[in-house]
């Protein structure tokens, strides 16, 4: 990327902000007046047109300011954005709508997706971990009728999973107690994919009752694993984008609601987040997404264990206030990271 001398480093500051509140392009006169005229407008214009030739900045119409591109909003978060500290009052409101204990993990993603929608004024994201990356905690067996048993698989973080196991004989409540008993004591404190690691070695052994409902098990376990794309995305606050100047193309609209309804584009992009450490930023055309290319996502992991991600984070317009968002979604992320490592 070319290097850009001092005054165009501020006349595009200037522009960025500006916009950021605005959502209006931005004139020469408008930033000759923002910094006192320390620059005459027809300096500022010549500043802008070098900017607009860089890819910094385009002119909507014939007669009018400029716009910043999404280029330009790259160089703005990599190089000019000063992130500010949460103010009291946002924190305040984060530990008001983050209670200290929870019963279930469902509920903390409820909360927090609730938390940041309510301070970003956009939509707010909260993703649970992948199945296979959780700790095992233990496991409760529930006999529906004659070849039927409900295997409950719960993670250390308390997310349950559920299974119909579908069985070739009456098993006995004897049994199923015992290999309840077995299960959580081998394998509790173990990731889900070395608890299947363990059944499959497990299914070795010598007593064919014993192995039949093991190998039911093992598959209850892959077809959870398997799902893992279905797992739930928490999203608050959709209706901020409706009467927002960057969706008000209706048709635009609609197929966005829609990409977010299906959740497995989104789900797919999320992950990757997971790969990048703190916070991540993906602006515009950057996101592989073709109805949200209005769009810009701040997401950060937040940890169930040294294994276990999930994400939270914010999506909203190009021009969001990142300086505000990003600190938001950080303490939100480490606020989860703490609530859910004391459950």
């Amino acid at each position: 990327m070319e290097r850009l001398s001092d005054r165009e480093l501020t006349v595009l500051n200037l522009i960025m902000e500006s916009y950021i509140v605005s959502a209006e392009p931005i004139g020469s006169r408008f930033i000759a007046h923002m910094i006192h005229n320390r620059l005459s407008p027809a300096t500022i214009r010549n500043i802008m047109v070098a900017l607009e030739e860089k890819g910094y900045l385009f002119k909507p119409h014939v007669v009018a300011g400029r716009l910043p591109t999404h280029k330009a909003f790259r160089f703005y978060v990599n190089n000019l954005l000063k992130v500010k500290s949460p103010l009291r009052e946002e924190i305040q409101i984060i530990e008001r709508l983050l209670k200290p204990r929870y019963s279930y993990v469902e509920e903390i993603m409820e909360d927090a997706s609730r938390a940041l929608a309510t301070l970003s004024q956009f939509t707010s994201i909260v993703v649970e971990p992948k199945i296979n990356t959780m700790l095992f905690k233990e496991v409760e067996f529930v006999k529906l009728s004659y070849h039927t048993v409900l295997a409950l698989f719960v993670t250390s973080s308390g997310i349950v999973h559920t299974r119909l196991v579908n069985t070739e004989e009456d098993l006995d409540k004897d049994l199923l107690i015992e290999m309840k008993n077995y299960m959580n004591e081998k394998f509790g404190g173990v990731p889900f994919y070395a608890l299947k690691e363990g059944i499959i070695e497990d299914l070795k052994q010598d007593r064919e009752v014993y192995n039949r409902l093991l190998k039911k098990i093992q598959e209850a376990l892959e077809n959870i694993m398997e799902e893992g794309y279905q797992r739930d995305i928490y999203i608050e606050g959709t209706s901020t984008m409706i009467g927002a100047p960057e969706f008000s193309d209706i048709q635009k609209l609609k197929e966005l609601f829609n990409t977010l309804e299906k959740k497995e584009k989104l789900l797919r992009l999320l992950d990757s987040f997971l790969e990048e450490e703190g916070i991540s930023v993906v602006i515009g055309s950057e996101i592989n997404i073709q109805e949200m290319h209005d769009m810009s996502i701040i997401a950060s992991p937040y940890k169930i264990s040294d294994t276990s991600y999930g994400i939270v984070g914010v999506m909203g317009p190009i021009r969001m206030d990142y300086s505000k968002i990003i600190p938001l979604v950080d303490y939100t992320a480490n606020k989860v990271t703490t609530i859910l490592k004391t459950m």
